[in-house]
């Protein structure tokens, strides 16, 4: 039979009583003190501890998010002293651990170059800043036209305000722009700004035959061996250049109503009411351009002295020469557009 429960406690109870009597009499303090923790720790074998310890098993059991999320990440950042670290680094030792050759080889340059716009960004600014130069040449071109013009109008007894400044068609106003510059696109030109378009063309014209008559004559005498008389050739050389004065400007006119000078001084030659010029009107004004220069150039008083600035060749061909300067607006300068506006304005009072 199996001994019960209180039998059990009363044949252990001396035992208890011997073993708590006992435990009680260490003194567990003093056990603690006089144990040698150093020869303790001496006689452990670290490399062998630590063969022991499954490492995948540890980093299993560790939960890497609540651990993050116990890093008080500003704090952290806070002790790191930035400027301590920053005088540390050896910049010196960092480039040259850094392959240039490698690293330049691995950059596509032509994608880099394409995504920034490089090419668009210089023709860009290249445009802007030639068109700047050129329009403000063209601004003091035109400021002087309407001085001279306007005087040559007072000097026969006509009052420029009473006149059309230019075709209806065409016509911009004189409304100043946000920096006060009077619009004149449209206006007819004056003498200065034709003359100055005709210097330019005669230049061009006369530049360019001389080239090629010289080149032509190089190429017939020392490669072909040709003898050309005195008289032959001056006949010849005098067609030649009456034919190509002729196709510049007929050219010119048919394809951008002008011709380089023009161009270049910002006038453009239209019809009468400010229309394209047409082809048959285009051929009437270069065939009937020379009877302008005859009589000692009375065909040209129109230009100075006339309402819309028209030469016989103008009338001729039913055209008008206007201001024109292409994708940009025509304007004077803004000290010029505050005298007129001045001016006009003390005379009507």
């Amino acid at each position: 039979m199996s001994e019960s429960g209180d039998q059990r406690r009363r044949r252990r109870g001396p035992v208890a009583r011997i073993t708590n009597a006992a435990a009680e009499a260490v003194d567990v303090n003093a056990m603690v003190e006089s144990v040698d923790v150093d020869g303790v720790v001496q006689r452990i074998d670290v490399d062998a501890v630590i063969q022991r310890v499954d490492v995948n098993a540890l980093l299993d059991e560790v939960d890497v998010n609540a651990l993050l999320d116990r890093v008080d990440v500003n704090a952290l950042l806070d002790r790191v002293d930035v400027d301590r670290l920053l005088d540390r680094a050896d910049p010196d030792r960092l480039m040259e651990r850094v392959d240039m050759n490698a690293l330049m080889d691995r950059v596509d340059v032509r994608a880099v170059v394409a995504r920034a716009g490089v090419a668009e960004i210089v023709q860009e600014s290249t445009g802007q800043v030639a068109g700047s130069v050129v329009d403000a040449a063209r601004r003091q071109i035109a400021a002087v036209d309407k001085i001279a013009g306007g005087v040559a109008l007072r000097a026969v007894g006509k009052d420029p305000r009473t006149l059309p400044a230019g075709p209806a068609s065409l016509m911009a106003g004189f409304t100043p722009d946000e920096k006060g510059r009077g619009m004149v696109s449209g206006h007819y030109a004056g003498p200065v700004s034709r003359f100055l378009a005709f210097l330019v063309d005669f230049a061009v014209v006369f530049g360019s035959y001389t080239l090629m008559a010289s080149a032509l004559t190089f190429f017939l005498s020392e490669v072909l061996g040709l003898t050309i008389s005195m008289n032959t050739a001056s006949i010849v050389g005098l067609v030649a250049l009456v034919v190509w004065g002729f196709l510049y400007l007929f050219v010119g006119l048919l394809i951008a109503g002008g011709s380089v000078g023009k161009g270049l001084v910002g006038i453009k030659v239209v019809g009468a009411d400010g229309s394209p010029i047409r082809g048959g009107q285009a051929f009437v004004r270069v065939l009937t351009y020379p009877l302008s220069f005859l009589i000692f150039g009375l065909g040209l008083i129109g230009i100075p002295f006339g309402a819309r600035r028209l030469a016989w060749h103008d009338r001729f061909a039913k055209t008008c020469v206007v201001i024109d300067w292409g994708d940009r607006p025509a304007a004077l300068p803004a000290p010029l557009t505050a005298w007129i506006a001045q001016h006009n304005a003390a005379e009507q009072g």
